[in-house]
């Protein structure tokens, strides 16, 4: 058992970054503790600057996020932390934009995502990233999209993009099985991962996933097998596979407690031979409506 926040597989951990939507709101389906508290923030992300973890996501629709990140790093004003930061808006100038994430932040931001393909694609937002560059108030650039045909776009009309952020897991593993990884590495572009466990799908119980998802439940049974016969729940299983593949650079990953990072930071502990990985990529699933949570029905 690990001792003090000390974990093993430093270098399968500098692959996380933390993401922050729930530090200022409630994020993920399998939530249940709603937004995380400050002291608990600080606690999470204490760990996982112990544990070689230096970088963070956020963006300015996910509520007061940027604040509470910058909260804590008043008070650690000595680490160091890359912070990925995504804008929405085209109703100010992105120098403003940046400086604005700054001041919450209390540091700059390193990277400065598009929150969409469309806003990305803009010819203003595609001038406003080129000035910061020049004058050296952001490193890097790019952008989250969701599907192949906006790869596509992004790939053709914007060469040089910097990264960009992709929803995949071990239910979702279109992007990787039609080689859009490859070719994205072979371009230059620095690929980080979201959507690792499914927004919290993964953690529902039977129950929830047969009411809402129940398209969902017989590739989901079938990996959960898969997963058992190897020793790892599905949430390690996917955790897992991501961090093994060579093409991605970054990994997000939501947490809402200290014990959940620690529980993730176990999992890259453990050993999943590629056979394993091999076994699950043969279950192919489809259907956009379970694998994009955009398109999920509303509670009831």
């Amino acid at each position: 058992m690990a001792m003090k926040g000390a974990y093993k597989n430093t270098a399968r951990s500098e692959k996380l970054v933390i993401g922050s939507a729930q530090f200022g709101m409630r994020y993920g389906i399998a939530s249940a503790s709603g937004k995380v508290r400050g002291n608990e923030v600080a606690a999470i992300l204490d760990l996982a600057n112990a544990n070689g973890i230096a970088a963070m996501d956020t963006a300015k629709t996910y509520g007061n996020s940027e604040e509470v990140i910058g909260n804590y790093l008043k008070k650690r004003p000595e680490s160091s932390w890359d912070i990925i930061t995504k804008i929405s808006s085209a109703e100010k100038d992105i120098a403003a934009q940046i400086d604005d994430s700054a001041e919450k932040l209390t540091r700059r931001p390193s990277t400065l995502l598009a929150h969409s393909a469309k806003l990305y694609l803009d010819g203003w937002f595609q001038k406003g990233i080129a000035d910061a560059k020049d004058r050296q108030i952001i490193r890097k650039t790019g952008v989250s999209l969701y599907n192949e045909d906006e790869i596509n776009r992004v790939t053709r009309a914007v060469p040089g993009t910097d990264v960009v952020q992709l929803p995949m897991n071990i239910l979702d593993t279109r992007l990787h099985r039609r080689g859009l990884l490859a070719r994205l590495r072979d371009l230059g572009v620095e690929i980080h991962i979201r959507s690792a466990f499914l927004q919290g799908l993964f953690y529902l119980p039977d129950t929830a996933l047969q009411r809402r998802f129940s398209d969902a439940v017989a590739p989901l049974n079938k990996l959960k097998s898969i997963a058992a016969k190897a020793g790892l729940t599905l949430a390690e299983l996917s955790l897992l596979w991501l961090t093994s593949l060579p093409e991605i650079s970054k990994v997000i990953i939501g947490v809402d407690s200290k014990a959940q990072l620690g529980a993730h930071l176990e999992t890259l502990g453990k050993q999943a031979d590629s056979a394993v990985f091999q076994t699950a990529l043969s279950v192919r699933y489809e259907n956009e409506n379970i694998l994009n949570p955009s398109r999920w029905p509303s509670i009831s």
